[in-house]
């Protein structure tokens, strides 16, 4: 093995290690925080953006979305029940919106009241570009909970992994259009 490596392929070679290092690590280390149990952290590699920040464009608008989006994956979205939680005082975990029921990410995305005309709109466009791309019987067997449409809104690419939704189905283009 005499081979030698010029400049170029050498810090190609070595960032490519590093980096593979690093994705490792990181995956294991997701495996262990609970919080991270929306977030597809399968296809997170260091040294590339994940879906959630790929389809943003640089309006201001969409920025906070996906800081938002990235928030709410990473269990970092602070809600009613997490500043109980973390509160010596007394405080009330009820939704301070609908004052209904505890304010999860599960009641924000798919039960709150207060949200039910934003949601129907946004979720029928959702609900029309899925079944367009696995059908309507898939979708009737495959989207029957909550917590798989809470999982469809925040991070799509769970779903791949779950094989709910085959990757052929999560194009590129998708993610635009889910945007």
């Amino acid at each position: 093995m005499n081979s030698h490596f010029d400049k170029l392929d050498w810090e190609k070679i070595v960032r490519t290690s590093i980096n593979s290092y690093w994705t490792s690590k990181l995956r294991e280390d997701c495996n262990l925080k609970t919080t991270l149990n929306k977030l597809a952290f399968d296809i997170m590699e260091i040294g590339k953006t994940h879906n959630i920040c790929d389809t943003i464009s640089n309006s201001v608008k969409q920025v906070k979305q996906a800081v938002t989006k990235a928030r709410m994956a990473t269990g970092t979205y602070t809600l009613q029940i997490h500043k109980v939680k973390f509160n010596q005082s007394e405080l009330d975990p009820t939704c301070p919106i609908c004052r209904l029921e505890d304010e999860t990410l599960l009641h924000v995305l798919t039960r709150c009241s207060a949200y039910n005309d934003i949601r129907k709109s946004q979720f029928q466009i959702l609900k029309n570009l899925i079944i367009s791309k696995i059908g309507q019987e898939k979708w009737k067997s495959q989207f029957i909970n909550r917590q798989i449409i809470c999982q469809l809104i925040i991070d799509c690419q769970c779903l791949v992994h779950a094989a709910t939704m085959t990757y052929c189905q999560m194009t590129r283009n998708f993610f635009e259009q889910l945007k």
